[in-house]
């Protein structure tokens, strides 16, 4: 969907750019109160920490600016290396 949204947005000088985010402990709060769940979100990521609100903000900042002018029909992964492709 995301290539086809660029396919038809493009000639609009509409970019398509998703942002794919792992597991984020603030924006659950409930769930990942609990030690145990922490822990599994921090394990489950290659860099050894969760992503932050914070994280997600910063690139989403990027891909809005002009130093992402040239990205579209693209992902970008926020997981800290919890998902990786």
């Amino acid at each position: 969907m995301r290539r086809q949204w660029a396919c038809e947005l493009g000639p609009h000088g509409v970019r398509v750019v998703t942002l794919r985010t792992g597991g984020i402990p603030e924006s659950m709060p409930d769930v990942t109160e609990t030690a145990p769940f922490r822990q599994q979100m921090t394990d489950a990521t290659l860099l050894g920490r969760p992503a932050t609100l914070a994280d997600v903000g910063r690139v989403a900042a990027f891909v809005v600016s002009d130093h992402a002018r040239t990205l579209t029909s693209t992902q970008v992964n926020i997981s800290c290396g919890a998902l990786v492709d």
